[in-house]
């Protein structure tokens, strides 16, 4: 052993000429390579743990009440040049791809998502107990902003892939709460990149998307327990796993972001809602945005949870779940 050692410090040292040990040249050289690249580590390291602090802040401990407020505030609206500023032609986009995704980009200017965000909005505004023609009217669209479509076109890494979608039933009287444990809104979305529709191919451009000249997607988590449905004077109270789901949002030629369908596959159930909730932060940042929530919807809307129906929990008649498929197949679409 000392006869390694001896041979080990030999190679990395030399004795001058009274004796004393000195390091040889690509031993220092050695050294200052392995102190910056701990440096470098260590700024990494120190990046990293910034950007994250960012995106797992403390959770905020809110009280949503389920009242209405009898006069309910406008909603509140971006106002000056960001807006004003802000190309409405997507054509003056510009979509860049990410480290995590060629196909899901980031739109640049991110004002381009405030058009977007309305639309989210009404969708969170239906699963807070909004009447599809309620969230219409509180958020000043003149129709409900969603297209029924049976399949949407979308790239993937071998090609472009027709998918089927689905979509919630656009009876505009029909109410729905998707509740936690708690009984609180159990709903949140986040983007997760956008594309084009359409694909240059030497001098020619292919359009493929229909009447949308970009699409993005987004996640619902629902981390529900429960959903409440309520048609004129039926409600039906289920039980529900949380699922997370993947929706698509069309920008058309009225320059405006319509829901255009919910993908039938996949459907991932949420086993670990920290976990998720902490993805769904870190990747939402990575596309110049924020996951939107009932706290968002209160923040930005001024719309908060609509009142339960009494007695809710003891609504489980199977008559009554009836009596709502019943109608919402006499409105046709």
């Amino acid at each position: 052993m000392k006869s390694l050692f001896t041979t080990i410090l030999d190679g990395l040292t030399y004795k001058d000429l009274s004796g004393h040990r000195q390091p040889r040249a690509y031993t220092v050289m050695s050294a200052l390579i392995l102190f910056f690249l701990l440096i470098a580590i260590g700024m990494s390291a120190l990046h990293r743990y910034l950007l994250m602090s960012s995106v797992k802040t403390a959770p905020i401990s809110i009280s949503l009440s389920t009242e209405v407020p009898p006069q309910l505030p406008a909603p509140t609206q971006p106002t000056g040049d960001i807006l004003i500023d802000c190309p409405v032609n997507a054509g003056e986009w510009s979509l860049t791809p990410t480290y995590i995704s060629q196909n899901y980009q980031v739109i640049q200017p991110a004002c381009v998502y405030m058009g977007l965000e309305k639309t989210i909005a009404w969708a969170l505004a239906v699963r807070e107990g909004y009447s599809r023609a309620e969230a219409t009217e509180l958020l000043g669209f003149d129709e409900m902003p969603i297209k029924q479509l049976e399949r949407v076109m979308i790239p993937t890494d071998n090609g472009l892939s027709d998918v089927p979608v689905s979509f919630i039933p656009p009876n505009p009287d029909l109410a729905e709460w998707r509740l936690d444990s708690n009984n609180k809104p159990a709903v949140t979305y986040a983007l997760r990149g956008c594309f084009r529709t359409s694909t240059v191919v030497g001098n020619r451009v292919e359009v493929w998307g229909s009447d949308y000249s970009v699409i993005c997607l987004v996640v619902e988590d629902a981390d529900n327990t429960h959903i409440v449905y309520s048609l004129k004077d039926h409600i039906y109270t289920a039980d529900a796993i949380p699922m997370r789901s993947f929706l698509f949002f069309g920008y058309g030629a009225e320059q405006s972001w319509e829901w255009i369908g919910t993908q039938v596959t996949p459907k991932v159930e949420i086993t670990d809602p920290a976990s998720t909730a902490n993805e769904r932060e870190v990747v939402a940042l990575m596309y110049d945005s924020e996951p939107w929530d009932a706290k968002w919807l209160m923040d930005h809307y001024r719309l908060m949870m609509k009142t339960l129906p009494e007695n809710w929990q003891s609504m489980t008649d199977e008559s009554e779940k009836q009596a709502i498929l019943t109608g919402l197949m006499e409105v046709t679409p």
